[in-house]
């Protein structure tokens, strides 16, 4: 039988969920707008680069990823005995590769002309990339980033392989306590929804908010 004591001690695995989601977009986002960047102002070489970078991260799964790190790269890194940090790291890679198209599609729509009205008042390209295309691109990427939050936090989920104290190990912990096959996992995805729901919608709002504030509709 599922009770309330079950449920409280499944949320104990919401606070790794959160940290491992969180952690691994900031590291995509360090990652994303950088090869972003790269891919799209860089010279001939390093353009390749950032394609293989984003090629090879959408190429293979996040678990897989995770599981590489974990058990076959912990003796040559030492980070990653660490499963947490395996599965922060892996999430972080591939989310950096997804970012970086979320903001190169952001960077071209906000339009050559911006660039061209920027350097006609003086600005060098970089100034005028800095201080008038790359504020807006990040106003119109605000929607991409926050269904990018929500993949990060369901796919956290995968980090219960390794053997991390989230949201889905504490689920399936009641689930061999209590015999329920129902109950634990029906609520982890409750709490999941509950979770990834208002992040997502949020950034998407503000996106739409600043977007007419600014004209970028």
């Amino acid at each position: 039988m599922f009770t309330l004591e079950n449920f409280l001690f499944l949320l104990q695995g919401v606070p790794n969920t959160l940290a491992i989601s969180f952690l691994s977009f900031a590291l995509g986002f360090a990652l994303g707008i950088p090869t972003a960047i790269v891919k799209q102002f860089s010279p001939y070489g390093l353009g390749h680069a950032a394609d293989a970078y984003i090629s090879v991260m959408r190429g293979i799964p996040v678990l897989v990823i995770m599981l590489l790190f974990h058990f076959g790269m912990a003796g040559i890194v030492p980070i990653f005995k660490s499963a947490f940090l395996s599965a922060t790291f892996a999430l972080g890679l591939r989310s950096g590769a997804f970012q970086s198209q979320i903001f190169r599609g952001a960077i071209n729509s906000v339009g050559r002309q911006q660039m061209m009205a920027a350097t006609s008042l003086g600005m060098n390209r970089w100034q005028a990339f800095r201080y008038v295309i790359l504020p807006q691109a990040f106003i119109v990427a605000l929607p991409g980033l926050g269904s990018e939050i929500a993949l990060l936090i369901k796919d956290s989920s995968y980090a219960f392989v390794l053997g991390v104290l989230e949201l889905t190990k504490y689920s399936d912990i009641v689930r061999k306590a209590t015999r329920s096959f129902l109950y634990p996992y029906l609520i982890a995805a409750i709490l999941y929804i509950l979770i990834t729901f208002p992040v997502a919608n949020y950034l998407d709002r503000l996106g739409s908010r600043l977007k007419t504030k600014y004209g970028l509709r």
